[in-house]
């Protein structure tokens, strides 16, 4: 009779391989053109995401709900601003990426929303602030961290 291999779970300080999908509405925001690597629990995915993956295992697949505040903010009225237009490239159209210089000469990123009557109106939120992400996460391994001998106190006071 032959013993059936448990599959590990996942813990913190697991790394895993996996492959997932970001969904804004239908629309797929991100994914990994191939597996990624990570450490669970270095904050290098977004922590709600890697707290659902917690206990699961290789060949799982796991769907997890991003609210706003979570990831990019909700959506801020206020960050939406008129310039004028002659900072503004031509030939630009609404929903182009355009970046605007600040007073301390600082360039942010913002949305051309419209150009009309000599201002532009951009919007300077994340394109994805407001929204709910839909991750979709497939593991497809788990290592453990080798276990490290480490010395007891007694022993680190003779060293």
């Amino acid at each position: 009779m032959q013993e059936k291999m448990e599959k590990p779970v996942i813990e913190p300080g697991d790394e895993i391989i996996i492959r997932y999908q970001v969904f804004a509405d239908k629309d797929v925001v991100d994914a990994s053109s191939k597996p990624i690597k990570i450490k669970v629990g270095t904050g290098k995915f977004m922590p709600v995401v890697e707290e659902a993956l917690i206990g699961r295992s290789p060949g799982e697949h796991v769907t997890v709900w991003v609210a706003p505040e979570e990831h990019y903010g909700k959506y801020d009225p206020k960050k939406l601003q008129l310039v004028p237009a002659e900072k503004i490239p031509e030939g630009l159209s609404p929903g182009a990426i355009v970046k605007i210089q600040d007073e301390y000469g600082v360039i942010h990123p913002a949305i051309l929303k419209k150009v009309e009557e000599g201002l532009a109106v951009v919007d300077f939120n994340h394109p994805l602030a407001g929204k709910h992400l839909r991750f979709e996460v497939d593991i497809l391994e788990v290592k453990k961290p080798e276990k490290r001998h480490e010395l007891n106190e007694a022993q680190e006071e003779e060293v």
